[in-house]
């Protein structure tokens, strides 16, 4: 159990955590949440003995083992990755060979040894010890942690040093896990998981042994993990004993119920003071008054109720309408030496879609993505850009092409179009830039912080066909809200790559599935996914055996056949034509829009021209013209949406 005592602790003047106390039980599962810059991160390091509190105390019964999994990276080498995992049995080998030397020891001494009761009570002791905290499959365990956390058996016999620092950072979580804390500290551990270790993570807490306090940015991670939410702001904690989702509801009636006692409780205290106004000075209503005083200085007044969650909305500006095919691969290869990561590759993106990239480490998602976007090309293959295509890619990385001498605001400010500058300071506050943060040049950010501003500078474009690498990386939760409602109101093409479950539930109607060079298509989003992926395949059932028939005669077999054969051919016939017709009317139409839209384009141009009025003789009919160039595309784009719904002949009969 662990036991918090009138904690305090405070930072240049500013107030993380004011007289804390919290009672977590042996077993508990809970999760700190709070706004970004609240003292969660704090709050662990106090716990975990890494930083000492300005006051107050935390205990711990006697023998706890505590456990801290850090956000920094790790800086881990000189050791293969199995080597670092199994150090967390240090203690377990020492108790090993402390049995084998007193083994040995009693090999050796007879019975009537006056040192051989005290070897037998060693012995004991450490069989003891090595009961509770050994196991005679310690390297097995280890491989088995590290397996599920996404490691091949190729890299456990590999440095340390040769992963990166997200690698490394599982490397951590698996020894921590390995040595099975009594109290296990987890600072956003799913931040360098991919999905299906954030799945094996999530199965070994739910069935971990001991206490477990953890900070998450995973909505669905947090429902699947914990059974208590406890809130950091303003100092002050509040406990719901309950999962993430439900939190969130509770919050909101708890809000409601502070709020609405706050208002009871001021509206009598003005009734008291009112009366005390006006009678303050009527000897006859003296004692009244002194009745009153005293009432109003029993009252224990409740403290203003706190605003609600920060609510941020945004909306992107309104994309151009692009042709149906979006993006198109076509025969496409792809190979980095000997590794082949994608061979005849064929894939369209259609207009609307809504995608979701998924498959494990290394499947090639990262690499489907630069090709569809054209930062790399095929080896083999075309890419083609449907008509009308204004494309935006956001990679980890983009926050390295920042201005390193402008500002945050000064960033956002410039891509912003004219009519969303009023937006940009709630857009920041949305992606965590707020107070003097904005005013902060790129350079001194954080790489999470330059990918953060990269993305919301994105989202400034009017483009309608966005490419997002793993776009929820380095945002809280509100955040990832704010980024979730508008990628849902957006009316382009979305491709992304995500590991955030709950986004993957909510924002795809399609998920395609790469991995050994392929792409598999499945309709809805990735809860559905799992449920087909789950679903047997079918087998065709074995054939019945029937009593055997007498053979129809000829003639009625011929006239049978005749007939369902002449069905079969009109259908087939009627549903080609309608094909065919519908495909030659799609492409009409496709080219007259293109046609059309180099007109306007044209006639823009001109009446951009600064000597426009000068040079042209009749420039409201060029208005005119233009304006019913706009008209004309907009009624094309409506006959063309209403062309690709159209169903065919034959399967509306």
């Amino acid at each position: 159990m662990l036991t918090v005592a009138n904690l305090q602790k405070s930072f240049g003047g500013q107030v993380v955590l004011e007289g804390v106390n919290w009672f977590v039980p042996t077993g508990g599962r809970v999760a700190l949440v709070g706004a970004n810059g609240s003292g969660k991160s704090t709050f662990l390091r106090i716990i975990a003995g890494e930083i000492e509190a300005d006051g107050g105390s935390i205990s711990t019964p006697k023998g706890t083992t505590v456990g801290y999994l850090p956000q920094e990276a790790m800086g881990l080498q000189g050791r293969t990755v199995l080597a670092e995992a199994m150090a967390a049995f240090d203690h377990a080998r020492g108790i090993a060979a402390e049995c084998e030397r007193l083994e040995a020891a009693l090999a050796h001494t007879a019975a009537d040894d006056p040192e051989h009761n005290a070897l037998m009570a060693a012995y004991g002791a450490a069989r003891e010890a090595w009961d509770t905290h050994g196991s005679y499959d310690l390297e097995s365990r280890a491989e088995q942690v590290l397996a599920g956390l996404g490691f091949t058996e190729t890299d456990f016999d590999r440095d340390c040093g040769e992963f990166s620092g997200g690698w490394q950072m599982r490397i951590a979580l698996a020894k921590l896990l390995l040595q099975q804390p009594r109290l296990l500290l987890l600072d956003e551990p799913t931040n360098h998981l991919d999905l299906e270790a954030r799945d094996w993570l999530e199965a070994f807490l739910r069935a971990y042994p001991h206490t477990v306090i953890l900070v998450a940015h995973d909505r669905y991670f947090l429902d699947q993990t914990v059974t208590r939410i406890t809130e950091l702001g303003r100092g002050r904690l509040a406990d719901y004993e309950c999962d993430y989702s439900h939190y969130l509801a509770e919050k909101e009636e708890r809000q409601r119920q502070e709020a609405e006692a706050y208002r009871l409780q001021q509206e009598e205290i003005t009734r008291i003071e009112a009366f005390i106004s006006r009678f303050r000075y009527q000897a006859s209503k003296a004692a009244l008054v002194q009745s009153r005083i005293k009432q109003l200085e029993k009252i224990d007044r409740l403290p203003p109720p706190e605003g609600g969650a920060r609510s941020v909305h945004f909306r992107f500006p309104q994309p151009p309408r692009s042709g149906r095919a979006v993006l198109e691969l076509k025969g496409t290869a792809k190979r980095y030496g000997d590794l082949v990561v994608y061979d005849g590759l064929d894939l369209l993106i259609e207009r609307g879609r809504k995608i979701a990239l998924v498959g494990p480490n290394g499947a090639g998602k990262s690499t489907l993505m630069r090709l569809l976007a054209g930062i790399e090309p095929p080896d083999a293959g075309e890419r083609r850009v449907g008509h009308n295509v204004a494309l935006s890619y956001f990679a980890q990385d983009r926050g390295a092409s920042l201005d390193p001498d402008q500002t945050v605001i000064e960033v956002v400010t410039a891509a912003a179009p004219i009519e969303l500058v009023p937006q940009v300071r709630t857009l920041l506050g949305a992606f965590l830039f707020s107070g003097e943060t904005v005013f902060k040049p790129t350079r001194v950010l954080s790489g999470g912080e330059r990918s953060r501003l990269a993305l919301a500078t994105l989202l400034l474009h009017p483009m309608n066909c966005l490419l997002l690498d793993e776009p929820t990386n380095h945002l809280d939760l509100t955040a990832k809200e704010v980024l979730l409602q508008a990628l849902l109101n957006y009316t382009g093409t979305i491709v992304f790559v995500a590991h955030d479950r709950y986004f993957l539930d909510h924002l795809p109607d399609e998920i395609i599935e790469v991995g050994h060079g392929t792409a598999v298509r499945y309709l809805g989003n990735y809860e559905s996914y799992l449920r087909k992926k789950e679903e047997p395949a079918v087998v065709p059932p074995a054939p019945r055996l029937v009593a055997l028939q007498p053979e129809p005669s000829p003639a009625v077999k011929s006239e049978a056949e005749r007939e369902a054969v002449a069905r079969q051919r009109a259908a087939a016939k009627r549903s080609t034509r309608e094909a065919e017709k519908r495909a030659r009317e799609l492409a009409q139409l496709e080219q007259l829009i293109a046609d059309k839209e180099t007109e306007l384009g044209a006639l823009g141009t001109m009446i951009n021209d600064p000597d426009f009025y000068q040079r042209h003789p009749n420039p409201q009919a060029v208005f005119s013209e233009f304006a019913k160039l706009k008209d004309d595309i907009e009624a094309l784009y409506a006959k063309l949406a209403r062309t690709e719904l159209r169903p065919d002949a034959a399967l509306s009969q």
